[in-house]
């Protein structure tokens, strides 16, 4: 899909149309952990039970992602956005009209599948329709919403717990009619007549995988990690899933419209873009237990721990914007190689020193600002520059995919790890295995290409 370059003000409202849309989405899935104790007792769950509201989501969103992203490069940007949208909308109205779990389950299937193609749209239309020099701009921005919303989240949803744990979804349907009439307006269309062989095959496989891959992790008992891994309700899941990879590459090779393109992998940039966004799904996985660290190595309550995410969450939200125009200046290679390295002493210092209350908010900080750079703008930006205009979708996909999918293994893994050692050693051993990691994708940016080569595949591209 070839955009063409759109105004100053064309550009800028369409980029807070995409910044609200990107911000409800992702607000859904902060809101989810303060909502989810109200549910459990709502409908007399357990907590493994519970755990369904998120896993259901996070299925969804690895099958949505590729095929709206797909979708969107052949029927254009506008109508998948809106549709997107509205698939969100109903999922939202069904979980805040819920009379069972099972609406609940379905509203989150429904919720998961929109969202999932709501960035990846917005970051292929970053490159329709802006130009080169603002592209890293617009994507830091949109990146910045992540930061926010994953602060925003819990906070949201604590204000609106008290009236009723259906408040939290309510409030997504009028900011969805909002998104749809807005983009209706402002959102060109699409001049692209091409037509779309749907991948069937493709997509059921996938749609495997997510299933296996989720429900396979959602069953791991951390606490018994090695035990409960070898179990019936852990290993068959894992083994399928596994087996069933070299399977979805053979049809997606074969495929005339694969849903994932494959053939992109072989794109010596995208390679490295996906080994840095499966990196990012361990090290934000270490990330998560940081609260948990701080109540055994400060003496902190939930509560209190909890705020200890801000320093991360917060510099990560104002980093965003900030990198992302510098990026436009020098090129992903520099910026990545500069967080990873960050990211690593950040790590290794919270690690060392996890009593130190304000050596905590340093180095928290610094692994906000290095988290950033791995998901954030440089990432995207370097899938953008290597992908044809008719595929700028589903390489966007690509990296929501293995982000969701890394986080997955990562949060396993880590609670393992955790789970293997006692106090708060389990922690310590756990950071330093991310801050291993980040070094490992630091490794792996040397091998970018530099700013004025990625500036040349760029125009290629156009």
């Amino acid at each position: 899909m070839q955009g063409k370059t759109l105004d100053t003000r064309t550009r800028n409202l369409i980029l807070i149309l995409f910044l609200i849309g990107v911000f409800m989405g992702s607000l859904d899935t902060g809101i989810i952990g303060p909502v989810l104790p109200s549910i459990e007792q709502s409908f007399h769950l357990t907590s493994r039970e519970s755990s369904w509201i998120f896993t259901l989501f996070v299925i969804t969103f690895m099958i949505g992602s590729p095929v709206m992203a797909k979708f969107s490069d052949f029927y254009g940007r506008k109508k998948i956005f809106i549709l997107d949208v509205l698939l969100f909308g109903i999922g939202s109205c069904l979980i805040a009209a819920s009379i069972s779990i099972e609406l609940i389950f379905l509203g989150r299937l429904i919720q998961g599948f929109g969202c999932g193609g709501i960035f990846p749209v917005a970051g292929a239309f970053v490159g329709d329709g802006f130009p080169l020099e603002e592209r890293g701009k617009a994507l830091g921005i949109l990146g910045s919403v992540f930061g926010i919303s994953a602060i925003g989240g819990p906070l949201v949803g604590a204000a609106l717990i008290p009236y009723g744990w259906n408040w939290c979804f309510t409030i997504n349907i009028p900011i969805a009619i909002f998104l749809i009439i807005f983009a209706w307006y402002i959102l060109p269309d699409s001049d692209n007549d091409r037509k779309l062989k749907i991948d069937y095959l493709g997509i059921l496989i996938l749609s495997l995988l997510a299933i296996f891959l989720s429900y396979g992790l959602n069953q791991i008992d951390s606490s018994n990690f090695i035990a409960s891994l070898l179990s019936l309700n852990v290993l068959p899941f894992l083994v399928i899933f596994i087996i069933l990879i070299p399977i979805f590459l053979k049809v997606e090779k074969k495929a005339e419209e694969s849903i994932v393109p494959i053939h992109m992998l072989k794109n010596k940039e995208i390679s490295i873009a996906c080994i840095e966004t499966l990196c990012y799904g361990i090290i934000y996985s270490s990330a998560i237990f940081i609260p948990s660290l701080v109540i055994l190595s400060m003496g902190l309550d939930d509560q209190l721990a909890s705020l200890m995410l801000i320093p991360i969450l917060g510099a990560n939200a104002v980093a965003a914007p900030i990198l992302g125009k510098i990026l436009d200046k020098t090129g992903s290679k520099k910026l990545m190689a500069m967080g990873t390295m960050i990211l690593a002493i950040g790590l290794i210092a919270i690690a060392i020193y996890p009593s130190n209350l304000i050596f905590f908010i340093i180095a928290g900080c610094l692994i906000g600002v290095g988290l950033v750079t791995i998901i954030g703008a440089p990432l995207r930006y370097i899938v953008l520059t290597e992908a044809k205009p008719y595929e700028r979708g589903a390489g966007q996909a690509i990296v929501n995919m293995l982000s969701s999918a890394g986080q997955l293994i990562g949060g396993a893994l880590i609670g393992g790890i955790i789970a293997s050692f006692t106090g708060i050693l389990g922690y310590q051993v756990s950071l330093i295995i991310a801050a291993i990691v980040a070094l490992i994708a630091f490794a792996f940016t040397l091998r970018l290409k530099g700013r004025d080569e990625q500036i040349a595949t760029m125009k290629a591209n156009q």
